[in-house]
Parts: structure tokens; sequence; C-alpha cells
């Protein structure tokens, strides 16, 4: 290997070891409490070389949202590779979605950081935000694959376009996913707890209900869902 090389990879290793210290001190003090000196601390870096790979605190957040991005878009992309009919790819997306904001919150944490962004001149500088909607972008394809396949096989209705089910489907589970975000890590929200509601109970009527809407009459799902759901965290 040589100096290029070792340099490089020592540089990726220093990055990928400041991008985990800022995720643990988002788990253990939220997002807004995120400081860029206690980062370096917790990396063993100094302040200098902690602004040589992130400008800023927004920039080492957005640096997170492209890691969650792009893990959660290889998992979903990972579906499509399975031999199961469209409508229980669709199925197994929304559950991938899920269980990683439960697996993950703090990524889910940046994720919803990169939603609420204002355009400003600052950040048309970084280049996370467009590596963050390429990865999203990738999700939202695989979304529309599965239904065009579920199309293909006849699990799904023809009659609808395929893009525009995607998007009705991101955004509502989007939704359901945010609420379970909630629900696990926002103590004053007691929406579901008031109302003895199980969210995994909750997402497997949102799975059914689609079924209902999207399947065609020999594919809508009577069998329990339970099994595509991860056991929720106590």
């Amino acid at each position: 290997m040589g100096t290029s090389e070792r340099k490089e990879r020592e540089k990726e290793r220093k990055k990928a070891l400041i991008l985990k210290s800022a995720e643990a001190l988002i788990l253990e003090k939220g997002l807004d409490n995120l400081n860029m000196d206690e980062v370096a601390e917790r990396a063993e870096v100094s302040k200098g070389s902690l602004y040589s790979y992130f400008r800023s605190k927004t920039e080492l957040v957005l640096g997170i949202c492209n890691k969650a991005t792009g893990m959660l878009s290889r998992e979903i992309s990972e579906v499509l590779t399975q031999d199961i009919p469209g409508i229980k790819m669709v199925y197994s997306i929304g559950a991938t979605f899920l269980n990683f904001v439960r697996a993950h919150p703090e990524f889910f944490r940046s994720m919803r950081f990169f939603d609420n962004l204002k355009d400003t001149d600052q950040l048309s500088e970084s280049d996370y935000i467009e590596m963050c909607q390429g990865n999203m972008n990738t999700s939202f394809t695989s979304m529309v694959r599965a239904i065009q396949v579920g199309m293909q096989d006849g699990s799904i209705q023809s009659s609808y376009d395929p893009k525009e089910l995607a998007v009705l489907l991101w955004s509502t589970s989007h939704g359901l996913v945010n609420m379970a975000y909630l629900h696990q890590n926002t103590p004053h929200f007691q929406l579901l707890k008031k109302n003895d509601i199980d969210m995994n109970s909750l997402f497997e009527a949102y799975m059914k209900l689609i079924g209902c809407g999207i399947a065609t009459e020999g594919e809508v799902v009577h069998d329990d869902l339970k099994s595509i759901f991860e056991t929720e965290k106590k």
C-alpha cells in the first residue's frame, strides 16, 4: 500500500470516528445539545482536525444524515432482491423503514434535521445536501420499482401510476414512522399510550389498509404481519 493510500485510509477512519462520536452524543444529549468541542474530545481529535472534516455543526449533522440515508437506501434496495410478490415488497419496505428508525433514533434525528433545513448560502456549499437527497431518491426509486414489480406479477392493481402511488405510500408511512419515533423518544408524546395503542398493531393495520386499496383481489393480505416487525424496545 502506497503512502497516499495509507493517508486516505487514515482520513476515512478518522472521519468515521468523528461521525460515530457525534452519533453517540446525540443519543446521550439530543441533537440540539450537540457541541463541536465535545465531539472533538470524544473522538480524540483536535478542533482544527474536526473542522477540517466538517466546517460546522450543520455540516456534521448532514454527514450523519448522509450515512443514515445511505444505510437505509441499501437496506430498502435489498428488499428488491427477494423472491416475493411486489405487494409484499411494499410491505417489507415499510417495515424496513420503521425498524430502521427504532434501531437508530440518532440517525432519524439527523434525517429530520435535513428535512427541516432552509436554503442558505452555507447549505448550498455543502456536498452533503446533494448526497443525502441522492440517497433518498434511491429509496424512493426502490419503492416505485416494488410497485412496478407488483403490477407486473399481478399482486398490485395496474390502474395506479407507480410514481404517484409511491409518493402516497412514502408520505403516509413517513408520518407513521415519525409517530413511532416520537412514541419511543419523546416522553411528553402520550397519544398512543393514553389511547392504549400498540405501535406494531397500528403499523400492521396500516399495511392491511394498503393491501385493501392497492392489492388485486387474490393478493389482499389476511394473515398476520407481525413477523416482519422487530419487537418494540421497552
